[in-house]
């Protein structure tokens, strides 16, 4: 191909990379036109999961797919049997591999004899001096002899890849830090709103059980005026933490409301049962019996449809509650208890909406408080708090 035309897709490859931020979109431009400009059969984009021994591919394109070559990406080979591979990511050097050479190890050649390979150019990926993945480069027609102007190309188009996963793994960091609370590590309050409205929205369109706890440490101005700001930032750490063990992974949102305010959202979680579920938790925390909470964490908030919510949502925050309740967090010397109210609410039909969620369990965490404090306070959305 002549210079002018391998500019042009340097250049394309370049823009692609600085107009996206999405990976997998990306990397599939890299591997399309880098199969073009090269004339080859397939490229490849591995990343290297080094821990493991293993890479990972990002991105695959051929110029007749095959089935399964969409779900191969993400699929990973294990270092292990692939020895040239792992060769170029130990190493960091370009190496080539051809099905006729009677030196190519063993293991390699069953690989290529399988896949109908004839040739294979593995290009390290090397961003500011470290191996982060692998470029592939598969030639299945006939055996090609990669020139150096080949493997030049190669090894240029392979930095851009490499520039592009860099720029995709930063902006996931700063992605991740502009929506978590630089004390506890959990969600932010800006975060928090953006998720409660989509699963308010959610709920509303599938008529699902949703409910939300406000939960406030009980006298957080004393604790930091006896013990210091920095054992209430330690306290408060150690809430987040505990609010994320005792919830559902991967379906309860923990967020930091603000100070000494954290929000539980409970999809599919009814009211009763959020406010139980938060009692225990309370109370477990007061006693200090915290070894059988994650049990109570999978029987009693596995939620249920709206019209069928029972005691879901109670029972949450009822755990919760129980879980905090009289914990230390730190020397039983020197450290009060540590106490919690939590405002409980559920949506109670299909035109409710994020505001009047919140205003209900704010109102329920202040009667909480009201009434003395250490407890869970139910709104049942009619203005009177349970």
């Amino acid at each position: 191909m002549a210079k002018s035309s391998r500019l042009t897709v340097t250049a394309e490859i370049v823009s692609a990379i600085t107009s996206s931020l999405v990976l997998d979109e990306v990397l599939a431009s890299i591997a399309q036109r880098t199969c073009e400009v090269l004339e080859l059969w397939e490229c490849d984009i591995y990343g290297w999961v080094a821990p493991q021994e293993e890479a990972a591919c990002l991105a695959v394109w051929a110029l007749e797919p095959e089935p399964g070559d969409d779900d191969w990406v993400g699929g990973r080979l294990r270092l292990t049997e692939h020895p040239t591979f792992r060769r170029v990511l130990h190493e960091g050097r370009l190496l080539a591999a051809y099905l006729a050479d009677p030196g190519l190890p063993a293991a390699d050649r069953a690989r290529m004899e399988a896949w109908g390979e004839r040739s294979c150019l593995l290009v390290p990926l090397i961003f500011k001096g470290e191996v982060i993945g692998c470029l592939q480069l598969i030639e299945k027609r006939h055996t090609r002899l990669f020139s150096e102007r080949d493997r030049q190309l190669a090894t240029t188009l392979a930095a851009l890849a490499a520039v592009a996963i860099q720029n995709a793994r930063l902006y996931g960091e700063l992605e991740a830090l502009a929506i978590t609370d630089g004390v506890t590590a959990l969600f932010n309050h800006r975060h928090f709103h953006e998720r409660l409205a989509a699963e308010v929205a959610r709920a509303n369109r599938y008529g699902l059980a949703l409910s939300l706890l406000l939960i406030d440490i009980d006298g957080f101005k004393d604790y930091n005026d006896r013990c210091g700001h920095p054992a209430g930032d330690t306290l408060l750490r150690a809430l987040g933490a505990l609010l994320i063990e005792q919830t559902r992974t991967q379906i309860d949102i923990v967020a930091r409301y603000g100070g000494d305010e954290f929000a539980v959202i409970l999809p599919s979680t009814g009211g009763e049962g959020a406010g139980f579920a938060g009692e225990r938790l309370r109370d477990a925390i007061e006693q200090q019996r915290l070894d059988d909470v994650g049990e109570h964490a999978a029987r009693d908030a596995s939620g249920s449809p709206r019209d069928h919510d029972g005691d879901v949502a109670l029972a949450a925050a009822e755990r919760i509650r129980h879980g905090i309740e009289g914990e230390h967090f730190g020397s039983r010397e020197s450290l009060p208890v540590v106490t919690v109210s939590i405002g409980v609410a559920s949506l109670v039909g299909a035109d409710d909406s994020l505001e009047s969620l919140i205003e209900a369990a704010d109102r329920a965490l202040y009667r909480a408080k009201q009434a003395g404090r250490n407890r869970v306070a139910l709104a049942d959305r009619r203005g009177a708090v349970t």
